[in-house]
């Protein structure tokens, strides 16, 4: 029998069990605040294109197209392509626009700016080019049940409710249940 408790993936439902094994309990539970109920595409493409043609314009005479595809995770021939639009004459007014420019694609940037570079990079390397949804609860029906019978002596219908995300009658529900196998036992 599996132990469930905050420490074990298998306590937490479909993607958060995931996430808990990539990046542990705090991330994930900051990830379940912010998406919770939510269904997110990520891109396979982490910069935005005014991002690409930006750094391309900057630094087209010091870096090679190879070097900055790379750099930006795109092909050569998108490279090649920004730098033959040169939308941009290097000025003050271009230094200003990058400095203004979202340099990650929308759910990217929320992640960069919630969770932080390393967060939000080894995200995009894990799920990028796949949709998720992130389910509103958390915790797995096994894990609640565990719960719920742990602490419904030391904890009222409303604690519970609160700490798991539920509503006291499903608490209630619960608790009846645990308490009329335990009859039959």
């Amino acid at each position: 029998m599996a132990i469930f408790n905050e420490s074990n993936p298998e306590s937490y439902r479909s993607i958060y069990g995931s996430l808990f094994s990539e990046f542990g309990e705090e991330l994930t539970i900051k990830i379940h605040k912010a998406y919770a109920g939510r269904q997110i595409s990520f891109p396979k493409k982490l910069y935005t294109e005014e991002y690409i043609n930006y750094y391309v314009q900057k630094n087209k005479r010091e870096k090679t197209p190879a070097v900055m595809a790379d750099e930006l995770e795109c092909t050569e021939r998108i490279v090649r392509r920004h730098m033959k639009e040169n939308r941009y004459a290097e000025s003050e007014q271009f230094e200003q626009f990058g400095q203004t420019l979202n340099r990650y694609r929308p759910v990217y940037d929320e992640l960069y700016k919630e969770f932080g570079e390393k967060a939000m990079r080894e995200i995009y390397v894990l799920y990028r080019g796949h949709q998720i949804s992130f389910p509103k609860k958390l915790y797995t029906e096994n894990y609640i049940m565990h719960y719920v019978k742990e602490h419904m002596w030391d904890m009222t219908s409303s604690e519970l409710a609160k700490e798991l995300g539920y509503t006291e009658r499903r608490i209630s529900q619960l608790i009846k249940s645990i308490t009329n196998k335990q009859e039959k036992n």
